[in-house]
């Protein structure tokens, strides 16, 4: 179960030296600690599931300029990171499709899931991509 009040912090572990990632990659903290707040408020809230839509659709469309980052610099894990982006919007479809058919789904699954793989991929996936768009452009 949750406990902490603040869910994810941002910091200089997430941090990749590309503005415009970093900019994207503050928002979807910003999004996953608004989800975490409206869940704390009342898990089954219309807010917490306008919470989740918002933050698994900016997902999408952060994932979409990353992904074009990968090809402006031929980044060699391209395929491997784009299938962690396609099983990241998997995942949450699951999870939206559960709430949207009003089966049972455990909030602090979805936030489990959430805090995990933001920490885990911005933390050491994108940033094999990050020191390699740094060393490209020095």
């Amino acid at each position: 179960m949750i406990e902490s009040r603040s869910f994810i912090s941002w910091g200089p572990d997430l941090e990749l030296g590309i503005p415009i990632l970093d900019e994207q990659h503050r928002s979807l903290v910003d999004l996953a600690n608004k989800l975490f707040e409206a869940v704390r408020k009342d898990k089954a809230s219309e807010e917490a599931r306008a919470a989740i839509a918002r933050l698994f659709a900016y997902s999408a469309t952060h994932f979409a300029d990353e992904e074009a980052y990968f090809q402006r610099y031929n980044f060699p894990s391209q395929d491997r990171h784009a299938a962690t982006h396609a099983a990241f919007i998997a995942r949450a479809s699951e999870f939206e499709e559960r709430l949207a058919s009003g089966s049972p789904v455990d909030a602090s699954e979805i936030l489990e899931f959430l805090r995990g793989w933001i920490r885990r991929h911005i933390a050491r996936e994108d940033r094999e991509l990050a020191r390699l768009a740094r060393g490209q452009e020095s």
